[in-house]
């Protein structure tokens, strides 16, 4: 199901939205006749959930502080209870075992990614000119490379794991295509 699409820039609405009650009840929670904060408040659900939105290589609190910017939100921004359920809602829509795989993949990627960072600035601190034994702290840094390095090696194999999965979840929600006035594909057409 494709309820929004990311269109030069702008997250674009599907119609069959408004049929979904946590996502009419967002709409009708903005009182504004042009709807401009719905539209914020979607554009946000996108970026946050959607495996498409260009934000979802960071990390959630990352990717919070950057969309909340991009989609012009206040950072103080707080859900509302209709704001949650449509992005429970959205969550559970975008639910399939391939999109869950890739989101745990994404996750395990960055958690490498912030232990590598951390292990960098050990052997920095390690390897810094100080007073004391000098000595345990080349064997304690040269520890950590090690170990570094281990993580290195397998670091391919697991981006390789998410593009694979990324491709997966694409070929997924392309099956879903549906043509103007409702109805679909047929087997044998392009």
């Amino acid at each position: 199901m494709r309820l929004f699409q990311y269109e030069g820039g702008i997250v674009r609405v599907d119609p069959e939205l408004r049929t979904i009650k946590e996502f009419r009840d967002l709409i009708a929670e903005d009182k504004d006749r042009e709807k401009r904060d719905a539209t914020k408040w979607f554009a946000f659900i996108y970026h946050m959930l959607d495996f498409k939105s260009p934000y979802q290589t960071y990390s959630d609190k990352e990717r919070k502080v950057r969309v909340l910017e991009a989609v012009d939100l206040p950072p103080s921004f707080k859900l509302t209870a209709r704001m949650k359920a449509a992005y429970n809602k959205y969550q559970d829509l975008q639910a399939t075992p391939a999109t869950r795989s890739l989101k745990t993949t994404r996750e395990a990627l960055l958690a490498a990614e912030r232990g590598i960072a951390a292990m960098n600035r050990k052997i920095d601190e390690l390897l810094a000119p100080t007073d004391d034994d000098i000595e345990d702290g080349i064997e304690a840094a040269v520890k950590l490379i090690e170990k570094l390095l281990v993580v290195s090696e397998k670091l391919p194999s697991v981006v390789k794991v998410v593009a694979d999965l990324e491709e997966k979840v694409k070929q997924e929600q392309s099956a879903d295509t549906r043509l103007r006035g409702g109805g679909s594909l047929g087997m044998f057409e392009d």
